[in-house]
């Protein structure tokens, strides 16, 4: 199925355009059954989401997270963890972690804390505390940055995932997450743990 793991609704996320109306409103029109919302320490559009969402659509609770090792997408099964992390904090150690929970790098060589001229020693300090790596940013369409990405989920055994980082609603499905059909927040998380997860960049490829 096809999944877009990096979603900012508007107002959970200042920086966003995109309001929980026409995000609910596409979803409905594409027929999606499950879709994720990923905003930056905030989990109040999710939760108006989920009260709000029609019949038939579940939603994968997350939040983003930057820090000075970089960007960072959480989800969990536990919405206390999630409530409790911050727009910007320190990426959490793997012992303090729920469960059910998986982290993923977040554009990788985006941002200030990014740069193609990484060293092998801070890359690996961060792969090491993730889960996975998003390979495809939609708002960082960069093949030398993918190419890398790849190189470190191969390297480290993470997971591959695309995500829209969508601000605005034409800009949803950029880029996305192929994974095994599933129906509730623990499959995704199951799916990038089992390494079963898929980056996929419409064409014109990367």
């Amino acid at each position: 199925m096809k999944l877009d793991t990096h979603v900012h609704t508007s107002p959970g996320s200042r920086c966003s355009q995109m309001s929980v109306d026409s995000y609910l409103e596409v979803l409905r029109e594409l027929e999606v059954t499950v879709a994720c919302v990923t905003n930056h320490g905030d989990m109040g559009d999710y939760d108006e989401i989920v009260s709000r969402a029609p019949a038939g659509i579940s939603f994968i609770p997350g939040v983003e997270i930057s820090s000075t090792e970089g960007d960072f997408l959480v989800y969990s099964t536990d919405l206390d963890y999630l409530r409790s992390l911050e727009a910007a904090q320190p990426l959490p150690d793997r012992n303090s972690r729920p469960d059910e929970t998986a982290v993923i790098w977040a554009h990788p060589f985006a941002g200030a804390s990014g740069g193609l001229s990484m060293g092998e020693e801070y890359l690996s300090s961060v792969a090491l505390r993730v889960d996975g790596i998003e390979v495809y940013n939609g708002n960082w369409p960069d093949a030398e940055a993918s190419r890398l990405a790849r190189r470190i989920a191969d390297t480290y055994g993470l997971a591959e995932l695309g995500g829209s980082d969508t601000h605005r609603l034409e800009s949803l499905y950029r880029c996305w997450t192929e994974i095994p059909d599933i129906d509730e927040p623990a499959g995704l998380i199951r799916a990038i743990r089992d390494r079963t997860t898929k980056a996929i960049l419409p064409t014109p490829s990367l």
